[in-house]
């Protein structure tokens, strides 16, 4: 019996010290990686949209540490808060996503047929994982006519929940992707944008 509760001291000690040791998520490249289905949201009418073209134009981004994307802050295994870093651009990672979100939420994404220019702060792009991964983004959007007028503008925001293997690269790119997702559908659901966008198709039909 004593043999066999210090084989399993011996066991936690060794999990627990490598868990120390590991080797922190620094300047890892960021990845896509959404697990939800964009046909399990809530559906939207998309008929504001018909005649809109967007161009999204590249969000600056505003937070302190470019480079932070997450933290691991779980002290079970840890004395310490492990960071997660990217040497990638998330402001051009955020960017080609939430365009390429935008198109495949159907609505139309065209540089060369633009009417109306969206365009983003990034105030928040951050996975805290504890017990869950926890995932916020954060823009403070604006939506500018074809002359270049902003017409509207409002913080959108979007968070993703996700249970996962401790300090794993996947589950901060999931958590993260799926935030975004819920970022761009919170978008068009909003209905003072949905306004703007009526009001600046309208100005360009007029003219």
């Amino acid at each position: 019996m004593c043999l066999l509760f210090l084989s399993f001291t011996l066991l936690l000690t060794t999990s627990v010290l490598a868990a120390k040791d590991r080797e922190e998520l620094k300047d890892i490249p960021l990845e896509w990686k959404p697990t939800k289905d964009i046909r399990t949201f809530k559906a939207i009418d998309l008929s504001v949209f018909q005649n809109a073209y967007f161009e999204v134009r590249s969000f600056k981004d505003l937070r302190k540490k470019p480079a932070e994307i997450g933290v691991n802050i779980d002290k079970k295994y840890s004395e310490r808060e492990l960071p997660v870093t990217t040497k990638d651009n998330v402001g051009e990672w955020l960017t080609y996503n939430f365009s390429k979100s935008l198109s495949n939420f159907e609505v139309n994404v065209s540089r060369e047929k633009a009417n109306l220019t969206l365009g983003a702060d990034i105030l928040r792009c951050y996975v805290t994982e504890e017990s869950l991964y926890k995932a916020e983004v954060a823009l403070k959007v604006r939506l500018l006519s074809k002359g270049n007028k902003v017409i509207w503008e409002e913080m959108i925001s979007g968070n993703a929940t996700r249970f996962g293997k401790s300090y794993f690269t996947l589950n901060y790119f999931e958590t993260l992707s799926d935030a975004v997702l819920e970022t761009v559908h919170s978008l068009l659901q909003n209905d003072a944008f949905k306004r703007a966008v009526q009001k600046g198709n309208a100005q360009v039909q007029a003219k």
